[in-house]
């Protein structure tokens, strides 16, 4: 009964002034919705628990080099499987590699599918019930032929409307045909986007690191005590394999993690700053009842002077701003409803884990808490300030002498200068995302983005009779593409940058110079056709490109990056230079010489720096699986597309051509932190909001108080210019001090986050500068227009009304 007239009370109270309550629940709703939304996209791709059985227990694997060597960072035959036969914690691994795979659908048409290899139980792992058929087991690993294959759920549903009858019915790739012998669990996407699943069997003495892998441990094993026991395994790969495992370690993580990978850090960044723009919308919020309270002051003086209890005094104005706080929260979350979906419109659905972002109990749950904790801190300090105070003091404070409000103005005061303080956090937040992203967009990643446009073939077709026929293949189709109009030039790579495309990864001996066993030479080896540099706008430095006289009896020739040199061939002519290659050992038939030099590539991402690499032509080497890239001569690449596909598929029916732009595949690298960016610049555009609206709030009032004394003043001779900068001055000291804290806590802030994003310096002056200018004037518009009023004051009229 007491709450229910507490609430009555309060609704009546707040409805008899709704220009307040207004305002507080717009502030709140934008900081609980802000914070909300951020948070269910946190809890979609970090809590919210993947579709397996336990998916605690399950684990991504790498592997990683100590010595400072490069390596794929994949895993080898030889490590999955004694992982299985050594590591006592761990149920199972399973190893997975990338296949190729073009379907066809039964008129006949091609259709590009991501396909993958995978080892013994690869789906038991998981956990997870299969649709139908079974899980990979060595009798379906046929060595003379082809395996059978598990297809998606949703390749089930789509192409064979959830048929059944479906396994033991064949299936047609261009690359093999054979028969289908599961469907995969309903919502099982690991690797992300696959849609068929093939078996094969790991080889114990493989050194070759290929395979991703993945790994479930027993219930209740720690990752430290499963990281002690891959340590053991290694030494004893090793101890077999000295040449493969010297150095090297396994790198662990959670397989949600392993999922995510770099999105991790940037929401964190982001939702932190939610939770300081909320921290804003609650100090607003706060200032506003402060100024409220002053004005019920004669109401609460009228209260205990009737006896009312100080407890009873405190829950009551509790209950109007948790009143508060329910409404802004209901408000909030359909802005948090907008948000996430205009982000998901923006692009991040493409992200991880992001391709739905579901209102669950845990973001009600967040929601909730939002309430209670807002309610408590817009509240609590009003509370207090007007309960603790005596009934002569609340008196005085309902008037409008020079004493009245000394300790409410102390209150508001502190407040204005955390609201400074906190929205030149936000906003330096903002600029220092603003910064990585535009440092990104700027980075020259070693080749020319625009005009060109790229799509994947395959010629592991046996219609092409071994590699002398992928070659003539690749050779004719190169023609075709070159006789359309508006192309400038066409090449082709297995290894194209930034697609994550697998690279070799191997050792290397000068000729002429002793074999370091203890830190050996390494580097990338990557194959391209003769013109692919200049198809990519990729500068050559010195020698020759490749051309057709590099066949496969010739000399074996390659062309080298910078960084190669660099590292390996400092102050000498690397024209002169001959090397050879191999992996675990050195090859001697593999001796090559070096023809030429080109700049460096940003290979894996625009963040990773470059590696040694070199290039083998593959007319010496030739590749069944090529990426294509067309330079366009044209303004708009995207419209050869039907061109190019109608000579593709003249040239080979059996070919699907999904052509993308090179520059929207840059861009794409990009996505998360243009993400983090655009999110950031709208909470600091929140923030200089609230904190404008703030510090307006704040003086306005204590102008207001000191109405009489700035009358008198103007009565007595003092100019508007004398008054108007009294007001100023008060405004400058409260800007000034906010504005110096807040630089410190920017400044910390951006210590925490240097190490997790891209180009990011706490000490940047240009950042902490702007951040703090921006802030700093806009606070000073504020000010400026209480100060314009009281200046323009009516002495006579003023003095009439007190």
């Amino acid at each position: 009964m007491i709450l229910l007239h507490d609430l009555r009370f309060a609704l009546r109270n707040l409805w008899q002034t709704p220009a307040f309550p207004l305002a507080a629940i717009a502030t709140l709703a934008l900081g609980i919705g802000a914070t909300t939304a951020i948070f269910s996209t946190v809890n979609a791709v970090l809590l919210r628990p993947l579709p397996y059985a336990d998916p605690d227990s399950l684990y991504g694997l790498r592997t990683d080099l100590t010595d400072g060597r490069i390596t794929t960072g994949l895993l080898s035959g030889a490590e999955v499987t004694r992982i299985n036969e050594l590591a006592e914690s761990v149920v199972h691994a399973a190893g997975v590699r990338q296949q190729e795979g073009t379907l066809l659908r039964p008129d006949g048409t091609p259709m590009r599918t991501r396909v993958y290899a995978v080892s013994e139980g690869f789906f038991g792992l998981f956990g997870l019930p299969m649709t139908l058929g079974s899980d990979v087991t060595p009798d379906l690993i046929v060595d003379n032929g082809p395996p059978g294959v598990v297809i998606s759920h949703g390749v089930w549903q789509s192409m064979f409307g959830g048929d059944p009858g479906i396994v033991g019915k064949p299936i047609r790739f261009v690359e093999i045909s054979t028969t289908i012998q599961g469907v995969a669990p309903r919502g099982f996407d690991t690797p992300p986007g696959a849609d068929f699943w093939f078996g094969m069997r790991l080889n114990r003495q493989d050194p070759n690191h290929g395979l991703d892998a993945y790994m479930r441990v027993k219930p209740g094993t720690t990752i430290e005590r499963a990281r002690g026991e891959l340590d053991s395994v290694m030494a004893a790969v090793r101890r077999d394999l000295p040449e493969s495992a010297r150095s090297r370690v396994f790198i662990v993580r959670p397989l949600v993690e392993a999922i995510v990978g770099d999105l991790k850090p940037i929401l964190i960044v982001v939702l932190s700053a939610t939770g300081v723009l909320l921290v804003l919308a609650c100090v607003n919020v706060t200032n506003l009842l402060l100024a409220r309270g002053a004005a019920r002051a004669r109401e609460i003086a009228v209260r205990l002077a009737l006896g009312a209890n100080r407890r009873r005094i405190i829950r009551q104005l509790l209950t109007e701003s948790m009143l508060l706080a329910a409404f802004g929260t209901v408000v909030g979350l359909a802005v948090a409803v907008a948000g996430v979906r205009l982000l998901l419109f923006l692009g991040a659905s493409r992200l991880p884990r992001l391709d739905a972002v579901p209102f669950d109990g845990r973001v009600l749950g967040f929601a909730l808490l939002a309430l209670v904790v807002t309610g408590l801190l817009v509240g609590l300090a009003p509370a207090l300030r007007l309960a603790r105070t005596d009934v002569k003091t609340l008196m005085n404070e309902s008037s409008r002498s020079a004493s009245a409000g000394r300790a409410t103005a102390r209150w508001l005061n502190a407040l204005t200068v955390a609201q400074v303080a906190l929205a030149i956090t936000l906003v330096a937040g903002a600029g220092w995302l603003v910064r990585s992203f535009a440092s990104l967009r700027a980075m020259d990643p070693g080749f020319d983005a625009e005009q060109r446009l790229i799509f994947d073939v395959s010629f592991f077709n046996p219609r092409y009779r071994g590699p002398e026929g992928a070659l003539a293949a690749s050779r004719a189709l190169t023609e075709r593409l070159q006789s359309i109009a508006g192309v400038k030039a066409v090449a082709a790579t297995p290894n194209f940058p930034l697609r994550n495309a697998q690279e070799n990864s191997l050792f290397l001996q000068i000729t002429g110079e002793p074999f370091n066993e203890q830190r050996p030479m390494g580097a990338r080896q990557r194959f391209v056709t003769p013109g692919f540099f200049d198809a990519m706008g990729i500068a050559r430095l010195a020698g020759r490109d490749f051309d057709e006289g590099d066949r496969p009896a010739t000399q074996q020739v390659a062309v080298v990056n910078q960084t190669f040199v660099n590292r390996y061939l400092a102050g000498r002519d690397p024209t002169t230079v001959r090397f050879s290659y191999g992996y675990p050992n050195v090859r001697p038939d593999t001796e090559t010489l070096i023809v030429g030099i080109v700049e460096d590539v940003y290979q894996r991402s625009l963040v990773d720096p470059p590696e040694p690499a070199f290039y083998s032509s593959m007319t010496q080497a030739p590749i069944g699986r090529q990426t294509i890239v067309v330079h366009a001569d044209v303004p708009d690449p995207a419209a050869l597309i039907p061109v190019i596909r109608h000579e593709v598929q003249a040239l080979d029916p059996t070919m699907a051509v999904d052509a993308q732009l090179v520059r929207d595949l840059v861009g794409s690298t990009i996505e998360r932190q243009q993400l983090g960016m655009m999110l950031m610049l709208g909470f600091g555009a929140i923030a200089v909001a609230l904190a404008m609206v703030g510090i307006y709030g704040v003086i306005a009032y204590a102008t207001a108080q000191r109405r009489a004394e700035v009358a008198t003043r103007l009565a007595l001779g003092a100019t508007p210019g004398d008054v108007f900068g009294l007001v100023m001055r008060q405004g400058r000291v409260l800007v000034a001090t906010g504005a110096a804290i807040g630089l410190l806590l920017a400044y910390v802030s951006g210590r925490l986050i240097a190490s997790r994003i891209h180009a990011v310096q706490a000490g940047d002056p240009w950042i902490l500068s702007a951040a703090a200018a921006i802030v700093v004037v806009i606070a000073l518009l504020a000010t400026m227009v209480p100060a314009y009023r009281a200046a323009t004051l009516e002495p006579a009229r003023a003095l009439r009304q007190d």
